[in-house]
C-alpha cells in the first residue's frame, strides 16, 4: 500500500512540474473580432526568448498584474493544453538592447 501511494504521489508531481513554465519574453495584445456575432476576445501573447514557443495569456490576467503590450517580462506559470499560461509569478523586466 505504501509503495502504491509513492508511486501515485511522484506521478501526480511529475504531472505538475512539467505544466509549470518560466518564459521570458515581450508582451503583445492580440485583439480578435467575430464579425457576424460581434464578440471581441483580447488577449496576450508570449514569445519565450530562450525556446522561441509561443505562449498566451488572458488579457485580464496581464492588466490585473499591471503590465501591457510591449512590456518585457519573466513570467513562471501553469500551461494548459492550448498553450495558454495560467500567471503564478510575474516581473517587469528592462528592455534588452541589443548591438
Amino acid at each position: 500500500m505504501h509503495k502504491a501511494l509513492t508511486f501515485a504521489l511522484g506521478i501526480t508531481f511529475s504531472v505538475f512540474s512539467q505544466a509549470e513554465e518560466v518564459v521570458t519574453g515581450t508582451l503583445q495584445e492580440i485583439i480578435s473580432e467575430d464579425f457576424k456575432t460581434g464578440k471581441v476576445e483580447r488577449r496576450f501573447s508570449l514569445k519565450d526568448e530562450t525556446t522561441g514557443n509561443y505562449y498566451f495569456i488572458d488579457a485580464e490576467e496581464v492588466k490585473r498584474r499591471g503590465m501591457k503590450s510591449g512590456d518585457r517580462v519573466k513570467i513562471r506559470g501553469e500551461q494548459d493544453s492550448k498553450r495558454m499560461l495560467h500567471l503564478r509569478e510575474t516581473k517587469k523586466l528592462e528592455e534588452r538592447v541589443e548591438e
